[in-house]
């Protein structure tokens, strides 16, 4: 979606995200054209599972045993993070950017947008249970998603008068649940649906908000990167598909002088 956005000349004035968006943003931020858009999409392309979910049994069975709060360590995020990130401080980005966590306390909503970037984005992807909670400040922090999934009002209070909203395509909303795993995700998948469709309703006359389609995916695991290029490609193409009359219809010099807003919405650890 990034790709062709960029593609269209649409460039960002700021970024906000949450999750694996908040990452995708991060790095937008640093390179915000259609050139980093497109060396983001080498980058996951070249990530497989054991980068982001190094599976451990010892860290499972302590994890089981209630020896601790996580499944898996964040060290391989953390690496490539290190690895790929153009700056360390997020008030170095080339564009605002800033990232949804979610106090683990109090359970609302905090937003990131200066200091460190490494600690900040892993804790907005510190999906609980699965990644340790990262303290902040005075703070325990964990995976944005919790509170805030697609922060559109984070957005708007931030200055944003045009929103393109990148959501996550959940393919378990086309499945009847056959297991507890399945009614589980499809039960989430469902509130995160109708809360974002709440959200832009309660918003729509704050700002132009423009809502991407999902795709309609296969059922690919969160943690299975054999489908990346395909999963791009898809996402590439449904992205020119909506934007076809939008791009056509706004000429680049009127869209320099509206100041076109881009957010990066979560996909969750895939």
């Amino acid at each position: 979606m990034l790709q062709a956005l960029t593609e269209g000349g649409i460039r960002p004035d700021l970024l906000i995200g949450t999750s694996v968006g908040a990452v995708n943003a991060a790095w937008m931020a640093g390179q915000p054209d259609h050139d980093g858009a497109m060396k983001l999409g080498e980058i996951w392309l070249g990530l497989r599972r054991h980068h982001i979910f190094p599976l451990s049994p010892w860290a499972g069975a302590r994890g089981l045993l209630g020896r601790s709060n996580h499944f898996i360590p964040n060290a391989g995020l953390r690496s490539v993070l290190e690895r790929h990130l153009p700056y360390e401080l997020l008030e170095d980005a080339a564009v605002p950017v800033h990232i949804i966590t979610t106090d683990l306390r109090t359970g609302r909503a905090v937003t990131i947008s200066s200091g460190p970037a490494i600690p900040a984005l892993l804790a907005s992807t510190a999906i609980p249970g699965v990644f340790p909670p990262v303290t902040i400040g005075q703070r325990d922090l964990v995976d944005g998603a919790v509170a805030s999934h697609t922060p559109i009002t984070a957005a708007i209070e931030l200055g944003a008068a045009e929103i393109f909203v990148l959501p996550v395509s959940y393919p378990w909303l086309r499945q009847e649940p056959t297991s507890a795993l399945g009614m589980v995700l499809y039960a989430l998948a469902r509130f995160v649906e109708q809360k974002l469709e709440a959200e832009v309703a309660a918003n729509g006359r704050r700002a132009a908000i423009h809502l991407l389609p999902t795709m309609d995916l296969p059922a690919v695991s969160p943690a299975d990167f054999r489908y990346t290029r395909e999963l791009i490609a898809m996402g590439q193409k449904w992205a020119r598909r909506h934007l076809g009359s939008l791009t056509t219809a706004i000429q680049p010099e009127q869209r320099a002088a509206q100041g076109l807003r881009l957010e990066p919405a979560p996909a969750r650890a895939a």
